[in-house]
């Protein structure tokens, strides 16, 4: 098992796919139906959310367990400084490419460079650092314009802890799991009580679970014990949290981390059969080089162009042809960011490479 902790996992990039992809239709849901009421979408919404699964926090959830799990199949040897450098140089260079382009377009669109309200210029610090709408999210005015919205900040802050959860597990996983599972119990059980005004399936301090589930999930250890027949109890799992109507009155986040963990066991067995096909390993990898790039562009591409359409009533038709749309220029903008970040990635190695010269 040494040798599949080393290679890429495929089924990963797939459910990064899906997870991104459900998010969009979140919000598009959101937008056209929830807070704009441009066409009826109660039935994308019954699909989405369910009595005790939301799809778009299983897809939340699911992409910070695999951030867990990618970023710890990394074998590279380098020195703390290094890895938090180059961890947060990948995320944030894009959200920087991004953030100008937003605002370029809203300060054309609204015809102003003055849209923040009189915020004191320090805080701009919260952008710089990437945490703007996270910190946004939790009753803190920022600079914000909603670029990568609170994922981005939680997920840094995850990066932040990586080192000390990735030691604590290779010291003593049992003991470290014990922890942590007891740790996030008492949070999500007790969570009304620390009054935090972001949403728990949004906080960090909820999140980190799943990160660390990632972390766990890809040790070789847990990956000998994965065997064909755990999807006899992950596939009835995910099926009964989806379908079941009667409300469970445990906390969602609870309910989600079991439904993403139930998934991994499922995907990570379809792992032959997805990597077996060399055109879909071509679609996902070249996906996976523009997924952060997507996430970062489309809530607000969604924003952009219902706003411009003026949130006019549309027709069936109408609204498939605006979510196409969509589509098209998130895609077209990802590939944008990601190829100025690439230039400015370059960039930063050649001016390195000039100073150690």
């Amino acid at each position: 098992m040494a040798e599949t902790a080393r290679k890429r996992i495929y089924c990963f990039d797939l459910l990064k796919i899906i997870s991104i992809f459900t998010v969009f239709m979140h919000h598009i849901m959101m937008d056209m139906y929830v807070i704009h009421p441009m066409h009826d979408l109660k039935v994308l919404e019954n699909i989405i959310i369910r009595p005790n699964m939301n799809l778009g926090m299983i897809a939340c959830g699911l992409f910070v367990l695999i951030s867990g799990a990618t970023i710890s199949l990394s074998k590279r040897e380098e020195s703390l400084s290094s890895f938090y450098k180059r961890r947060l140089m990948r995320v944030l260079i894009p959200f920087y490419i991004s953030y100008t382009i937003y605002f370029i377009i809203k300060a054309i669109t609204f015809k102003t460079i003055h849209m923040f309200g009189g915020i004191a210029k320090w805080r701009f610090i919260y952008t710089i650092i990437g945490l703007d709408e996270y910190l946004h999210a939790n009753g803190i005015p920022t600079f914000t314009l909603g670029i990568g919205e609170w994922f981005l900040g939680c997920i840094i802050l995850c990066y932040l802890l990586y080192p000390i959860l990735k030691l604590a597990h290779k010291k003593n996983s049992i003991i470290t799991f014990i922890i942590m599972t007891l740790y996030f119990l008492f949070i999500n059980f007790r969570y009304g009580s620390f009054n935090f005004v972001i949403p728990s399936h949004m906080n960090f301090f909820c999140q980190i679970y799943n990160f660390y589930l990632g972390i766990v999930l890809i040790d070789e250890r847990a990956l000998s014990k994965m065997k064909k027949w755990l999807c006899i109890i992950a596939i009835p799992v995910v099926a009964f949290f989806y379908f079941y109507t009667t409300y469970i009155p445990i906390p969602d986040n609870i309910k989600t981390t079991i439904v993403i963990v139930a998934i991994f066991v499922i995907f990570y067995n379809l792992e032959n059969a997805i990597s077996s096909v060399s055109w879909f390993r071509r679609f996902v990898i070249y996906f996976n080089k523009i997924s952060l790039e997507i996430f970062l562009v489309h809530h607000f591409v969604i924003y952009q162009v219902d706003y411009m359409l003026n949130y006019k009533k549309t027709s069936g038709i109408e609204t498939f042809l605006i979510v196409i749309l969509d589509l098209v220029i998130i895609i077209a903008l990802a590939i944008v960011v990601e190829k100025l970040s690439s230039m400015a990635y370059r960039f930063v190695d050649q001016s390195k490479t000039k100073r150690i010269k």
